[in-house]
């Protein structure tokens, strides 16, 4: 493969302002183009007699022959590129011997679009369907973590062989061109060549997808934050920590087949954790134990295991494991179990009591408490529950009237010291939960999980009234999400909320607003996946282009799964349109419900496709 023929792959659908950078070593000099061709005839001409690298993204601006692009200067990206050395009299490290060794690290389901042979190792390239361009300094930073997390996956992959890996995670990152020489050694010099080039080209949704979400898994810095308090919920517990302990294998099993997640995470594979140290992944075990609802005591003996498994130091003193247990507690919102009912009251009642010598007798002049003078012993905590446990327990309470839900409401506003007027849940395969203010103002929590997270409510809150609520203990907080659900009005959703029809409202209305082209052939990059129509009438639509839009006119940062989803919601199925120079994935929505005719009965309505 010559220069052209790579740097064409690379950057032949950049944007015409965008520069490619070219920098020569040993002289370190940078050289930048605006057309592919003339940086190939540079490279060609200068590759023989010195070090000739390309870098992975491209600018707006060349910044002159001294200095390199920095990572927050790069305003695209023509794939992701990565470095893998061989073990050679160049590196002496831990490292593979062989290309087939080194290429192990590499997942299956991601093989490389082109794999480069440097002469002391190898560069895959994944490559983008286009270049990756960046509109805004949010974009850049998710590319910038994406890259991170793909780099330290190959990293754990490498370590699980007992091999080094130099992480290549910036933007700016160079890579050699094929048709050059490697020439650091002047008296061994080797040529760069194409090892394997294959049709497979990314979105880069596709690395967002098999990475997984883009969450920490647990640092142990985030124990710095838990309230002084903490150590109470662990008050009259006997745990102990039994290095001899196991959890079944058929719980490991069940688990590991049920939950990617927890597989990922038992397997040490969890390539989203900053931190991915043996306390990592302590936490994150202790996260998956209270969302599955174990007890502490299980959770302490699942991390034992762990720690065994992998033959890593263990842990001996509890004041560890509390600590680990009470940071999964409150990152994931998981509690104890509840107070009684008379405990309850007791200590609703004075909560009350503390919200009106806070804020003054007139604050909420309705519905007043009669709090008791005194309060009642707290019940000792019990083990975590899983969340969606309160909730099968409510559906056996009978429902109130709505007087009786607005005194609640009235009573819970006291106890978070918050003008709430009203309630509501909107039903749906998704449900939102609402909160509404005296001002007229709504607050959206989407999902029950959220709804009942203390976090989630006093982050929200806080974001709509500019004042914080009480911080409750877990078992208090127990009983006011409990509250919290019994005074929802219940409501049927709208067009909007409603799953199903607000999908097809929103794909509709893409529909109609952005048109269909006649052919992909003879669009530029930027409209190669706005809609078609198949010669069997159906309407085929790009999940990335209806993202986008979904982006631009909700204002919201909708995920290519949740895009994706809603064209599967109404009947959408996978098509593949292949043709001269693109290989798109599309989504074939149902005809005659969505008729092109109907949809823009203005137009003229070309099949354009097979």
């Amino acid at each position: 493969m010559t220069p052209h023929d790579f740097l064409s792959l690379l950057w032949q659908y950049k944007p015409e302002d965008q520069y490619i950078l070219l920098w020569t070593w040993p002289d370190k000099r940078s050289c930048w183009f605006l057309d592919p061709a003339k940086a190939a005839e540079f490279a060609a001409s200068t590759g023989q007699q010195k070090d000739v690298y390309v870098g992975v993204g491209c600018s707006k601006q060349q910044y002159g022959p001294a200095r390199r692009c920095k990572s927050d200067e790069i305003t695209g990206l023509a794939g992701i590129g990565t470095d893998l050395d061989l073990l050679s009299q160049a590196h002496k490290k831990a490292l593979p011997a062989t290309i087939p060794d080194a290429l192990k690290i590499v997942p299956a389901a991601m093989p490389p679009s082109i794999i480069v042979s440097t002469g002391n190792g190898l560069h895959p390239w994944w490559l983008f369907k286009e270049p990756l361009n960046f509109e805004n300094d949010a974009e850049r930073q998710a590319a910038a973590r994406l890259l991170t997390r793909w780099h330290k996956m190959l990293e754990l992959n490498a370590a699980a062989h007992g091999w080094t890996y130099d992480k290549l995670a910036d933007l700016a990152r160079i890579l050699r061109i094929p048709g050059t020489r490697n020439l650091k050694d002047p008296k061994n010099p080797k040529d760069v060549t194409v090892l394997s080039v294959t049709d497979r080209r990314y979105n880069f949704s596709d690395f967002e997808e098999f990475l997984g979400p883009d969450v920490e898994g647990g640092a142990p810095k985030d124990q710095a934050a838990l309230p002084p308090d903490w150590k109470q919920q662990f008050e009259g517990k006997h745990l102990i920590v039994d290095l001899r302990q196991r959890i079944s294998q058929d719980r490991i099993d069940g688990w590991m087949h049920e939950d990617p997640r927890f597989r990922a995470t038992w397997l040490k594979q969890r390539y989203d954790m900053e931190d991915t140290s043996q306390s990592g992944y302590d936490l994150a075990l202790a996260c998956f134990g209270v969302d599955a609802g174990l007890s502490e005591q299980e959770i302490i003996t699942l991390i034992v295991h762990h720690r065994s498994l992998y033959a890593r130091t263990h842990r001996t003193k509890i004041d560890y494991f509390e600590r680990t247990i009470a940071t999964a507690m409150r990152k994931t919102g998981g509690v104890p179990a509840p107070m009684t009912a008379e405990e309850a009251e007791t200590a609703i009642a004075q909560e009350i009591a503390n919200g009106h010598a806070a804020m003054g007798d007139t604050a909420f002049s309705d519905a007043p408490a009669s709090p008791p003078s005194t309060t009642g012993p707290v019940a000792p905590h019990a083990a975590p529950v899983a969340p969606e446990q309160p909730q099968a327990a409510n559906t056996t309470v009978k429902a109130l009237s709505p007087e009786e839900k607005d005194k609640l409401c009235a009573e819970l506003a006291k106890l978070l010291r918050t003008p709430i007027v009203k309630f509501r849940k909107i039903k749906g395969k998704e449900p939102t939960y609402q909160i509404v203010l005296a001002d007229g103002s709504v607050i959206d929590i989407a999902g029950f999980g959220k709804f009942t997270n203390q976090q989630v409510i006093y982050e929200a809150i806080g974001n709509a009234t500019n004042e914080p609520i009480p911080h409750f203990k877990p078992a208090l907080w127990e009983e006011v999400k409990r509250r919290m659900l019994k005074a929802c009005y219940i409501e049927e959703p709208t067009d909007e909320e409603d799953l199903v029809r607000g999908a097809r409202m929103h794909i509709v209305n893409y529909l109609r607003e952005t048109g269909f082209i006649a052919s992909i052939e003879e669009e530029r990059v930027q409209n190669q996946r706005k809609p078609i129509i198949l010669d069997d009438g159906r309407i085929a639509v790009s999940t990335l282009d209806f993202r986008a839009y979904l982006i631009k006119t909700t204002c919201e940062n909708v995920s290519p799964r949740q895009a994706a989803s809603m064209l599967v919601a109404v009947g959408g199925t996978e098509h593949r349109v292949k043709g001269q120079g693109y290989d798109q994935i599309r989504r074939a929505l149902p005809y005659p419900e969505f008729d092109p005719k109907k949809i823009r009965p203005e137009e003229a309505i070309h099949v354009v496709v097979q």
